[in-house]
């Protein structure tokens, strides 16, 4: 009698196995491969924060993070080829593709910042107030925030795009050609500055932000790619958040960080740290700036357009607001 009970114990006991097994099995997600294009600097601290300590990982992700010039080039890449899933631009990429296209959206706005886009002029061109930069050669990347922020620098100080000569060029070799002297200044942002601030010395003259323009980075993705991959995009913000939260905790270590995986002076990145405040958010100054760039993409004859696009179109809400509630705060959402 006692055998047939413990045989009827240990039955049980397989089957109670059996059953969490299955339970975990059943629990553990499946990994999902995914393809993010991005630029390699600190406006991306969350991404590399969330490489580097496993959080793509936790979340059952596989993330190939394939590397651009520039934000434009990453939108630009997403857009036009299938193998790329995700990407970060700031606004003005989003805004130059928004008047031919509406099949992408942004999912989520990873950094802002106040003080990172500026102009770096060499006062041994004649250079000694912004009103000199009239008539000067000036290094922009098109299409970027950078083209962007000149054309509201010169209109602040009574100068209008064409009194300056453009040269167009792709944001790592803005700083060379200006410590070349092959132009007169340059609008981008860190760490390209900060390099050629400290190779020129007492030759530099920064003509900063001071509040001028807000740059915003965003994450966004083509709308199909939302819809057929609507799980995988939750957990790649929950990812990101998780890589926010490291910043905001680990101050100390999550600069070291972006410092090795950029392969960048760790005085650069503290240097320009402070400038960047990390928030994954969608909130009403996104339309707010996404109109007020088409409006100057307009008046400006970047575009054959005449009409400002329903940025709401470009907003999907859905995925943050499932992973991170409080972060959405948009009218008509």
């Amino acid at each position: 009698m006692k055998s047939d009970q413990d045989l009827m114990l240990a039955a049980l006991g397989i089957m109670l196995l059996l059953l969490i097994a299955g339970c975990v099995q059943e629990a553990r997600q499946p990994v999902v491969k995914m393809v993010l294009g991005t630029q390699p600097t600190a406006h991306n601290s969350p991404v590399w924060i969330a490489e580097s300590k496993g959080y793509f990982q936790e979340e059952g992700l596989k993330v190939e993070i394939r590397e651009f010039t520039s934000g434009q080039a990453a939108l630009q890449n997403m857009l036009n080829t299938k193998g790329i899933d995700l990407a970060t631009a700031a606004q003005t990429p989003v805004i130059y593709n928004s008047f031919r296209r509406n099949d992408y959206a942004i999912i989520g706005s990873l950094v802002y910042s106040d003080k990172d886009l500026n102009i770096l002029a060499r006062q041994d061109k004649g250079i000694k107030a912004a009103e000199d930069l009239k008539g000067k050669t000036i290094g922009i990347t098109t299409g970027t925030s950078s083209h962007f922020f000149l054309c509201l620098f010169l209109t602040n100080h009574q100068m209008e795009l064409s009194d300056v000569k453009m040269v167009d060029l792709e944001p790592a070799r803005l700083s060379e050609v200006l410590i070349q002297g092959k132009v007169d200044a340059i609008v981008t942002w860190e760490p390209y500055i900060y390099q050629a601030r400290k190779i020129l010395g007492d030759k530099a003259l920064l003509f900063p932000n001071q509040g001028l323009f807000r740059e915003e980075v965003y994450f966004i993705a083509r709308k199909d790619y939302l819809k057929d991959q609507a799980e995988a995009s939750k957990r790649f913000l929950r990812a990101i958040e998780k890589g926010e939260a490291f910043i905001l905790k680990n101050r100390k270590e999550a600069k070291e960080i972006v410092s090795k995986r950029l392969k960048i002076e760790i005085g650069v990145v503290n240097a320009t740290w402070d400038d960047l405040i990390f928030r994954l958010y969608l909130d009403q100054s996104i339309l707010v700036s996404l109109e007020d760039h088409a409006r100057w993409a307009i008046i400006n004859r970047l575009t054959d357009k005449e009409k400002v696009p329903n940025y709401l179109d470009y907003i999907h809400t859905e995925t943050l607001q499932a992973v991170k509630p409080g972060a959405v705060s948009i009218a008509g959402r």
